[in-house]
């Protein structure tokens, strides 16, 4: 028989362990709770992380498709452009770049185009793929193109697909769904005069032309820069330039000059050296602050112009100063993307290239040891060592350096051609750098 005393102690003892095994219910369930919710948290940042990183990656593929499709445009009307040979600067420039806008735009619109269900489809078609994850773009309320055009600057303020919802799905369930806006950065296009700025031009150098050795000749305009005096280099000082510095310099050689025209914004210097420039049937103009003739014991300093001398040194009128000053605009803007080259490309190392005529895009100093036709473009300096003949165009953002018995011609025919053949390139991915990204229409 159990005694009374006992009972009630066996009651309590009951009692307390069913508040304690309610107790341990309770803090299991707690703990079940707040793992549930890290575990949710922990995936809510996952998953909208991931949908980030699938937006960026969708921004990519959308701009580089952009980016091609404007190519095609670029180069179907810059093939359009070399048929239309000898037509005058106002017919080469007339309505040129409202067309390639109304084109580019055109050509994105119907590659977007919403109505025909293309958008959607093409814009999951981009997203990545993963193993247990699937991406999808929701149609039910976008995505919708949109435009800010200024017609009359010609200028694409905004180029977008808003409203991009894109859901995140594993296995049957969809763990998240973000909205984006994906912004289209168009290429600025600005078409310039092809025949008279760049196809008759032999030599560009932004800061300077340095001339010597025994004979040389040169056919084709010219065109040198100056630099500031910091950037002087002691070889340069034998040539007798001084303040500005740079331009185009003569030293100890016989040369004879012929072509339109011969433009510095520095002067011109000749040190002991005989130069012809122009002659009775074709005649030069010559753009300079002076012309100095230095003597160079025992080397005789002589010189003739057949045609114009415009000087600032009040020597001379200096007139048709927007011609001028056209021209130094041009070349310069041309400079400008010199600078942003950030590879080296030359085709005589390249076993693959198929083109008809040499072409170097760099970023580095190039050296010219043997004949050359072609185009060279770098923002470095160009050297071009004795007995090297060049035909075709070469454009340094630094200096061009040449060692005698040298023939430099320009040559329309060999610029065309490139151009062409770039144009005609669809493969050219833009990896490559081109000539026609420098020159002929400018794409930045």
């Amino acid at each position: 028989m159990m005694h009374g005393s006992n009972s009630k102690q066996a009651i309590i003892s009951l009692f307390l362990l069913g508040i304690t095994a309610v107790a341990v219910v309770f803090v299991y369930s707690g703990l079940v709770d707040i793992t549930n919710k890290i575990i949710r948290q922990r995936t809510e940042v996952l998953v909208d992380r991931a949908l980030d990183e699938t937006a960026d990656s969708l921004r990519q593929e959308v701009q580089s498709l952009s980016d091609s499709l404007a190519r095609d445009v670029y180069s179907d009307m810059l093939a359009e452009l070399q048929n239309e040979e000898g037509a005058s600067v106002e017919e080469l420039n007339t309505g040129r770049k409202p067309a390639y806008y109304r084109e580019y735009i055109a050509s994105l619109n119907e590659m977007y185009d919403r109505e025909e269900g293309s958008m959607t489809g093409l814009l999951e078609r981009l997203l990545p793929r993963e193993d247990d994850v699937e991406y999808r773009i929701s149609s039910a309320e976008g995505p919708d193109l949109s435009l800010d055009y200024d017609e009359t600057e010609c200028r694409i303020n905004k180029y977008s697909l808003d409203n991009v919802i894109i859901s995140y799905i594993k296995g049957n369930s969809v763990l998240g769904e973000k909205t984006y806006s994906i912004d289209i950065d168009p290429p600025e296009v600005s078409f310039i005069d092809e025949s008279g700025n760049f196809f008759d031009y032999s030599l560009i150098s932004m800061k300077g032309i340095y001339i010597t050795g025994q004979t040389s000749s040169f056919v084709g305009s010219m065109y040198a820069g100056t630099h500031d005096f910091e950037e002087g280099r002691e070889a340069e000082v034998i040539y007798g330039e001084k303040d500005p510095y740079g331009g185009i310099n003569f030293l100890t050689t016989q040369a004879a000059v012929y072509g339109d025209s011969l433009i510095t914004t520095g002067d011109i210097n000749l040190k002991g050296a005989f130069v012809l420039f122009g002659s009775d049937d074709d005649l030069i103009s010559i753009y300079a602050n002076t012309i100095n003739d230095i003597e160079n014991y025992p080397s005789k300093t002589e010189y003739t112009v057949n045609g114009y001398s415009f000087l600032r040194d009040g020597s001379t009128d200096f007139v048709d100063e927007d011609h001028y000053n056209g021209i130094i605009r041009t070349i310069n803007s041309v400079a400008g993307r010199i600078d942003d080259i950030s590879s080296v490309y030359d085709s005589r190392e390249d076993g693959s290239y198929t083109g008809s005529v040499q072409k170097i895009v760099s970023n580095e100093d190039v050296t010219v040891t043997s004949d050359f036709t072609g185009v060279i473009v770098t923002g470095g300096n160009v050297i071009i060592e004795a007995g090297c003949n060049v035909e075709g165009l070469i454009i340094s953002g630094d200096r061009i350096y040449i060692y005698g018995n040298n023939n430099i011609v320009s040559s329309r025919e060999v610029v065309s051609r490139l151009l062409a053949e770039e144009a005609a390139d669809r493969s050219r991915d833009g990896s490559v750098p081109g000539v026609s990204d420098y020159i002929g229409a400018l794409m930045e």
